[in-house]
């Protein structure tokens, strides 16, 4: 298996910068995933950052310092959605002289992604796995609401799962579901539920989680600095 990362950043970035750049114990977010990313994929070039146009700037200082020489990154104009870009981080890779069969997509929403869990999705995609995510068990007690925000009902959560990142994906089968006609912010996973593409899953890990910042930051930096504190890196 011959593998390459990528990591989107829509126009819609742009909103809440914070979100891609804000340091995080001294590294900016897209810089620690790019960092997961290279821990996996080791060769220059193998590491795409597909970004806006207005966002490039940021990207590059962002990405400055000399452990992450290598990465490529692409600027992607006109609407620049998330499919727009992982269209153009293909390209991309597709451009370098090496051939990949599969890729890793992270997003900048999960900077605390786990060495297992990136290891997870890898051996799926080895095991024939064409679309492979993490999921995990909701745990919370889930609530339907009306429209004017009053509770209705509870839902039952034993069918509902969480989906994490990073998600791998067979070249063939990413650029098959970015052509079909997606929304702007309907992802390739959601994209692939709709078209009945077989999905395979792996364990989720459980601290792990959807960052929202600069709101989460104080967290997510309590969090960093108790992993660096623990020989295991968790």
């Amino acid at each position: 298996m011959e593998l390459s990362g990528i990591v989107p950043l829509p126009v819609s970035v742009a909103d809440n910068t914070a979100s891609a750049f804000l340091p995080l114990d001294g590294v900016p977010a897209l810089a620690r995933v790019v960092s997961s990313i290279l821990g996996v994929v080791a060769e220059p070039g193998r590491v795409v950052v597909a970004a806006a146009e207005p966002l490039i700037g940021e990207v590059r200082a962002a990405l400055a310092s000399p452990d992450l020489d290598g990465v490529s990154i692409a600027a992607v104009g006109g609407t620049a959605t998330r499919a727009d870009c992982l269209k153009a981080a293909l390209a991309s890779v597709e451009r370098q002289p090496f051939s990949t069969s599969h890729v890793l997509v992270h997003d900048i929403s999960s900077p605390l992604t786990s060495p297992d869990l990136t290891e997870r999705v890898i051996e799926a995609m080895r095991g024939g796995g064409a679309i492979v995510t993490p999921i995990l068990a909701v745990t919370d007690s889930v609530k339907a609401v009306d429209t004017n925000g009053a509770i209705i009902a509870t839902v039952d959560r034993s069918a509902l799962r969480a989906v994490q990142y990073p998600r791998g994906f067979a070249v063939g089968a990413l650029a098959e579901l970015l052509g079909q006609d997606v929304s702007d912010d309907v992802d390739e996973i959601a994209t692939a539920i709709d078209a009945a593409a077989h999905i395979t899953v792996v364990d989720g890990d459980p601290d792990v989680f959807r960052v929202e910042l600069p709101g989460d930051a104080e967290l997510i930096e309590a969090i960093i600095a108790s992993r660096e504190s623990d020989p295991r890196g968790r």
